[in-house]
């Protein structure tokens, strides 16, 4: 993880290879809109990096990845066990993260039963 610019948190590689941003911005909107990852900002990486599951939106949607990982470190702190971060690869050397939410297994295969699975 490095700092290179302001507004730039960090910078992690997708499983395709493509560099991912996470900007104060976005940081920000997880934190207002999702508040359960505030504290997991490492494993919101971790999950772009090395996803348990991994989701391509289906056609109707803007094309974005959605990284599944699942961390009994979220069970500790009473909230389900997968983190899902939604992200954009916009070219092959530029991408940024959407946005960050911890999901139960349940909610989490409705919610990707049309997006193409490809790990």
């Amino acid at each position: 993880m490095w700092r290179p610019k302001r507004g730039l948190i960090a910078v992690v590689t997708s499983a395709n290879n493509v560099p991912i941003r996470l900007t104060e911005e976005r940081w920000f909107h997880i934190i207002e809109y999702h508040r359960e990852p505030e504290p997991f900002q490492p494993e919101i990486l971790s999950a772009i990096a090395n996803p348990d599951r991994l989701y391509f939106s289906p056609p109707s949607l803007e094309p974005n990845f959605a990284a599944v990982k699942v961390f009994a470190r979220l069970v500790e702190f009473g909230l389900a066990r997968n983190l899902v971060v939604h992200y954009r690869e916009v070219s092959p050397s530029n991408g940024f993260i959407l946005t960050a939410l911890v999901m139960s297994d349940k909610r989490l295969n409705r919610r990707f039963k049309l997006w193409q699975r490809l790990r």
